[in-house]
């Protein structure tokens, strides 16, 4: 079996280069999923009504849990994956992916034995009203019952080399549910379970393309047997622990929110929450390429640190953080600029343009600032530093962004809020140039660097503990 030439381009090709293709491509993916959402939700209220949409929506949080297994598993086990690639130990690099299917597949199981026998309780406790219940039942069983297929690891994907089929294992299985979503509701008038059945069937497109890439395609990077299945406590236990920050900023971000309605709801009434909405639904979606460039910057820097080559991760890290700020930029102006005109594209409500453009117009400052704190933990994850990776995720939220949110509230009210994004984002980039000038200065000491050529992951890892 041969190595693919896609792994090894990532130590060899120009980092910029390749940073944009792995940046650009995930940037798409994560746009074309943006629209899928939106859509999903326009077919359920139209096709069926406004209930149904809400049913859905009350199912948001296991979905999140979903994605939330995923997401830890597969940023944990691309960061061994790409270090593994880059030290050229192919079987512990196919041992790690068959340990990411392994975590994956039982904690999925769990979830879907567990949510299918409960999903009553479970959705009058998510908020379901009587009303509401009957739809969210119905939509939440079917996911429920297909969680094992809610992932294809795309970010393993990734750390192959192979970004073309990892973005079109995002592009293929949102094309599939969209048709199957119109062709369910719209065609056959399935409803909240049409929804729910476009979607898993989706997600199994996805899972599908997943199995083949490691297991089917020709002249991959593994070879995975089956004894490889067998429980490996070292590595389950290195996988969890650099996946556990993106756990983390899952769930932080969403207790964040709460804590947000909740202050909204007390200080701005339906109006303040109306305006968030729109606002935070838009400022998210301009950020959605910083997200594309912290999904890139990974691959990269893990590789050419299991290779040793510390000046192109040094080259990689340096780059995206120009990006991120550069691209953050660019979106603080034009919400300075134009913040009327961009609010009016998501709403037409002349209260929510008015009083938006302020909580627009404060929220963006944050821009040129909130990549930097995510690129930096995506670096420290890729080469095995989740204690700098978690320090930086949740320790940010529940640290920074939480204290000075709640704050910036009680002394200035709804402004206070909105200007909160951006002294926390302040205070994390300080903190991010400290650590990663910290590493990076390791990095390049003569002791690292005798060590690194014996075991390169073991004496990184050692310093993380």
């Amino acid at each position: 079996m041969t190595r693919a030439s896609g792994v090894e381009r990532l130590g060899t090709e120009s980092v910029g280069k390749l940073l944009l293709e792995f940046s650009s491509q995930t940037t798409f993916s994560l746009l074309v999923y943006a629209i899928y959402t939106v859509t999903d939700t326009y077919f359920l209220s139209v096709g069926v009504g406004p209930l149904a949409a809400a049913g859905a929506s009350i199912i948001a949080p296991v979905l999140i849990a979903l994605g939330a297994v995923s997401t830890t598993v597969g940023a944990g086990g691309a960061s061994v994956v790409s270090r593994a690639l880059g030290e050229r130990h192919v079987e512990r690099a196919s041992r790690t992916v068959a340990m990411t299917f392994l975590i994956f597949w039982v904690a999925a199981l769990t979830i879907s034995v567990l949510g299918t026998l409960f999903i009553g309780p479970i959705v009058h406790l998510l908020g379901a009203t009587q009303s509401i219940a009957p739809y969210a039942v119905e939509y939440g069983r079917i996911i429920f019952l297909g969680a094992i297929t809610s992932t294809g690891f795309s970010a393993i994907i990734r750390a192959d080399g192979n970004a073309r089929f990892s973005t079109a294992i995002w592009i293929v299985p949102v094309t599939v549910n969209l048709v199957l979503c119109w062709l369910f509701i719209m065609v056959l008038g399935m409803g909240a379970a049409g929804a729910a059945l476009a979607t898993v069937a989706g997600q199994t497109v996805s899972a599908g393309m997943g199995i083949y890439f490691f297991f089917f395609r020709k002249n991959r990077s593994y070879e995975i047997k089956a004894s490889y299945f067998r429980p490996n406590g070292p590595i389950i236990a290195e996988v969890l622990l650099i996946g556990l920050p993106s756990f983390a900023r899952n769930l932080s971000v969403s207790l964040a929110a709460i804590i947000t309605n909740n202050l909204l709801r007390q200080m701005g009434g339906d109006g303040a929450l109306s305006v968030y909405a729109i606002v935070g639904r838009l400022y998210a979606g301009l950020l959605t390429p910083q997200t594309g460039i912290v999904q890139g910057v990974q691959p990269v820097v893990g590789y050419n640190f299991g290779q040793r080559k510390l000046e192109r991760v040094r080259e990689a890290v340096r780059l995206s953080l120009t990006a991120t700020i550069v691209y953050g930029a660019l979106v603080c102006g034009l919400c300075l600029l134009i913040p009327a005109a961009l609010i009016a594209l998501l709403s037409k409500e002349s209260t929510v343009i008015a009083q938006g453009q302020t909580a627009l117009r404060l929220l963006a400052l944050a821009a040129p600032l909130a990549g930097v704190a995510l690129v930096t933990a995506a670096s420290f994850q890729a080469v095995g530093r989740a204690r700098e990776a978690l320090l930086l995720t949740l320790g940010g939220i529940v640290l920074v962004k939480v204290p000075v949110l709640l704050l910036a509230a009680h002394l200035f009210s709804l402004t206070g809020i909105w200007a909160a994004e951006a002294s926390s984002e302040l205070v994390l980039c300080l903190v991010s140039w400290l650590l990663l000038g910290r590493v990076l200065a390791q990095t390049g000491s003569p002791r690292l660097e005798e060590q690194g050529r014996e075991h390169p992951s073991s004496s990184w890892r050692k310093r993380s503990e």
